[in-house]
């Protein structure tokens, strides 16, 4: 974890455009946002939701969005609601009793929120998204469902 959140910090930095960059850290993961105007942001995320270990076995899910956002207020207000669309991937891969599986996912939604911005740097965020689920995995075939996700987290601006 520490090395993918090096990584996303060195790639911000190396950046020389002007728009506002942010590298945040939510419940289990990581995001880098970057600014495409006053009114619009482009967001990744990575994250490894859920990870376990037992007798004979284990699982690990990895999973990764792509989010775009829209504010509804400048940057500079203490609250700065927000709302968009996101495009997330997952992998799930299991072993246990001698034999393993794997699944992969998809879920786009819609999503809403707001950054509580606690200094000219740094803010907490907090949102929901809603949308379909569709898995695909050995022994399952492939399978559909309706989500909601949330995401609790800080950013910290870097220009």
């Amino acid at each position: 974890m520490k090395k993918i959140l090096l990584s996303v910090l060195t790639l911000a930095t190396l950046s020389t455009a002007s728009a506002a960059e942010k590298v945040g850290a939510y419940l289990l993961g990581v995001q880098y946002q970057r600014d495409t105007n006053a009114t619009d942001a482009v967001r990744f995320g990575l994250g490894l939701p859920l990870a376990a270990a037992f007798d004979g076995g284990g699982f690990v899910t990895v999973s990764g969005d792509v989010s775009y956002l829209r504010h509804t207020s400048p940057d500079t207000e203490s609250v700065q609601p927000y709302y968009g669309g996101t495009l997330g991937l997952f992998g799930l891969f299991a072993t246990g009793g001698g034999s393993s599986a794997g699944a992969v996912g998809v879920f786009p939604s819609v999503l809403g929120g707001a950054n509580f911005n606690v200094t000219d740097q740094v803010s907490l965020f907090g949102e929901l998204g809603v949308g379909p689920r569709v898995v695909f995995g050995t022994g399952i075939g492939a399978d559909w469902s309706f989500g909601v996700g949330a995401r609790l987290g800080v950013n910290y601006r870097l220009r």
